[in-house]
């Protein structure tokens, strides 16, 4: 096969030689890719060959993995920046900071705006995800230690999910939407046995409201990943609801100050976390996880969700593990992989025969005005 710099060097002889590839596509996504120096074996080469060539779903639950794996520190993040900061300012800094940085990447990238129908669904995303969920969920940590919210946390994959057959009319067998019910109800009774809740409490209701909001905007956000791409689809979410955040956080901020007391590291640290990990770059692995996959199969990962913010909790706030969680976890795990190989959903996913440039053109990212 020729190499680019043969392929330009042709194309000034007037001699393309375009038949000497099996899809004429590639060939304009070889020459629109970036010029690099060759610079021999690369160290990390072998592990991306191995990720190219893994199958669609595997890279779904890899993505999906890896949000949950970011979204499960915003537990003890919130608690940490709730010990020097006001619930509204934590959620207002995290909305405000995580919309500048993707204001600035729009900006730079001059990425194609969405469609008016295409803002409107990103305009209830970032209700859900960017207003919503941060606000309900930090006044609830006010009230309740991190442990207690995993309590209604366990919510969070079946509420994805029906909110994912709804919106995306995406279809699941009864086995999936069993399977979906039992883990949910293990990881419920698991928390209660955990944290030793008996009763509904105020701070309950917030939980359950703020997870309601952030299970839409999961899949409100993992449908649209498929049209627009999972960064483009936080990044437009959070640069619709930045001057909202922004305005809202200078007035809050000119009256009450900006902190209760002056923040020690781990409280800034905290903040931090929330706002680049949980509000932003998380948002991309799992959106992207959730359009290679569908929402309502992917969506059940969220059921260790729970487990890893113990064990955050446990390593960050000094919380202990005991012997229910190993227990608890084995059988999560059970109804998480059953899940896995009973659904039947209808999303479109990517098929092998799809043209060489399209998938030439979402691994190296040429066209990000398409899915990733």
């Amino acid at each position: 096969m020729m190499t680019r710099q043969d392929m330009e060097f042709r194309a000034r002889k007037g001699e393309p030689r375009a038949t000497d590839y099996t899809d004429l596509h590639a060939c304009g996504a070889l020459m629109m890719a970036p010029r690099t120096p060759n610079r021999g074996p690369q160290p990390f080469g072998w592990a991306y060959s191995i990720w190219r060539d893994l199958p669609i779903e595997w890279k779904a639950w890899g993505f999906t993995a890896v949000g949950v794996l970011c979204f499960s520190g915003t537990f003890a993040s919130t608690r940490l920046a709730l010990s020097a900061f006001d619930p509204f300012v934590v959620a207002l800094v995290r909305g405000a900071g995580a919309g500048a940085a993707a204001v600035c990447y729009l900006l730079v990238s001059r990425n194609r705006a969405p469609t008016k129908p295409q803002f409107l669904r990103l305009g209830g995303a970032a209700l859900g995800i960017v207003i919503g969920f941060p606000c309900l969920f930090s006044f609830a940590l006010l009230m309740v230690p991190a442990t207690h919210a995993s309590v209604v946390g366990a919510i969070l994959p079946l509420f994805t999910a029906i909110f994912g057959a709804v919106i995306g009319r995406e279809r699941a067998s009864r086995g999936f939407w069993i399977s979906a019910v039992i883990g949910t109800l293990l990881t419920i009774l698991f928390c209660l046995y955990r944290s030793g809740v008996s009763a509904i409490q105020g701070a309950d209701i917030l939980l359950l409201l703020a997870f309601v909001a952030c299970s839409y905007g999961y899949a409100e956000g993992g449908i649209l990943s498929r049209e627009l791409g999972g960064w483009r689809v936080i990044c437009w979410a959070l640069a619709l609801a930045f001057p909202i955040e922004m305005v809202a956080l200078l007035g809050y901020v000119s009256v009450h100050g900006l902190w209760m007391r002056p923040p020690s590291i781990q409280a800034g640290a905290g903040l931090l976390y929330v706002t680049a990990i949980s509000q932003y770059i998380g948002f991309y692995f799992y959106y992207k996880g959730l359009a290679l996959g569908g929402v309502a199969k992917m969506s059940q990962l969220q059921l260790f969700l729970p487990f890893c913010a113990i064990a955050v909790s446990h390593f960050v706030l000094g919380e202990v593990i005991d012997a229910a969680t190993i227990v608890g976890a084995i059988l999560i795990t059970g109804t998480v992989f059953g899940g896995k190989f009973h659904p039947a959903l209808a999303g479109r996913n990517f098929q092998a025969s799809e043209p060489l440039s399209k998938r030439l053109g979402r691994e190296w990212d040429l066209n990000p005005g398409k899915t990733e």
